[in-house]
């Protein structure tokens, strides 16, 4: 019986600090203004996320992010640049009787992490929201080329690796542009898919693009490495070459050897782009002749040319030069020797399988030109 009373005691003492922490609480939101819709205290995972959908899409002047707060409060609001390192912007306001706000910060290339604090007037309570924005860099289209959909089969036999990471699509080409600003010129491909492989967005792929710019006087047509088994056509010869993964830092070098610069690169899975972005100061302002051979294979860092590997037919970690019981020519190759090219952005005219068929001959990539 003594046992019972105890154990009911228990319950009962807990169940009143229980009462009393939740009223206690109660009252300090409601004293903060914590209660009031918008408020940071009553933020919460919808509002961020309803924000962030707002704001998670490309930009090239800074987003308007609809939250309140109380009014006369104090708000701060940092914009951090995660992509360059920047340092962070800062700026300070006021909130409006009714409790609204607005604030302008830079938002720079790639993400930025932007973060709102609040201080209730008196000091009385401070709280905070933050979102990421996405700014994939943009200004005038110099050129704007399409690739068809389905076509990450090199010269039309190749096969994706077996291993489940490999998936359908994340080879494959639709779209390629060159943008300029004035400032910084941006190189951006669109992928059929882009998922993250081996846990990094972009993992999978290895992307090689080929400038050539007009009256340059150091060029090559040589590929990045000799064992990718092809070269540029001499209308392309490039003076300058970039390579960007998602498992070593990008490549920006010069025909006449050496590096050009540091590029910045953002992979972004929700529009499948892959965005190089350039300081004009060092590459140029891309414009009339200017000519662009854009290469899409696998990435494989155990690689001394970072890219995966053929087998006759499909591995689980090699590209396969073709299905298994398929008797075209092609398929008798010796798989060390053929393209390692997926696709390609070829110009009006050009036939991808006829440009990569290594039976028909050497393989020479022709660039697409600038108007």
């Amino acid at each position: 019986m003594r046992a019972d009373t105890s154990r009911t005691t228990l319950i009962l003492v807990f169940l009143l600090g229980l009462l009393v922490g939740a009223l206690a609480l109660y009252y300090f939101l409601w004293r903060t203004g914590g209660l009031t819709p918008g408020h940071p205290l009553a933020r919460n995972t919808v509002d961020i996320a309803w924000v962030r959908g707002q704001n998670a899409r490309r930009t090239t002047s800074s987003p308007r992010t609809p939250v309140t707060t109380p009014p006369g409060a104090a708000v701060t609001v940092a914009s951090a640049d995660t992509t360059t390192g920047a340092a962070a912007s800062l700026t300070s306001t006021t909130a409006a009787a009714d409790g609204s706000f607005s604030a302008t910060v830079p938002v720079s290339f790639g993400s930025n992490v932007i973060t709102v604090a609040a201080t209730a007037a008196g000091g009385r309570s401070t709280g905070y929201a933050q979102v990421t924005v996405t700014n994939e860099g943009g200004g005038s289209t110099v050129l704007d080329v399409s690739d068809p959909v389905g076509d990450d089969d090199g010269p039309g036999t190749y096969q994706y690796p077996t291993a489940s990471d490999f998936v359908a699509g994340s080879f494959d080409l639709t779209r390629y542009q060159v943008l300029s600003d004035g400032t910084f010129a941006y190189l951006r491909v669109t992928l059929r898919r882009l998922v993250p492989t081996f846990g990094v967005i972009d993992g999978a792929q290895l992307l090689d693009v080929y400038v050539h710019v007009p009256g340059a006087s150091a060029t090559s047509t040589a590929a990045a490495f000799a064992s990718r088994n092809y070269t540029i056509a001499s209308s392309g010869a490039w003076s300058q070459r970039l390579e960007v993964q998602g498992f070593a830092a990008p490549v920006w070098v010069s025909a006449a050897g050496g590096t050009v610069g540091t590029p910045l690169v953002l992979a972004n899975g929700s529009d499948r782009t892959i965005t190089i972005a350039l300081p004009e100061a060092q590459f140029g302002t891309p414009g009339s002749g200017w000519g662009f051979s854009v290469v899409l294979t696998g990435q494989d860092g155990f690689q001394p040319d970072q890219a995966r590997t053929f087998a006759p037919t499909p591995q689980p970690f090699q590209f396969g030069v073709c299905a298994s019981g398929n008797n075209a020519p092609i398929c008798t190759f010796n798989p060390s020797a053929v393209p390692k090219a997926m696709d390609v952005i070829t110009p009006a005219g050009v036939s991808q399988a006829t440009e990569l068929d290594p039976t028909l001959g050497p393989v020479n990539i022709q660039p697409v030109i600038v108007p």
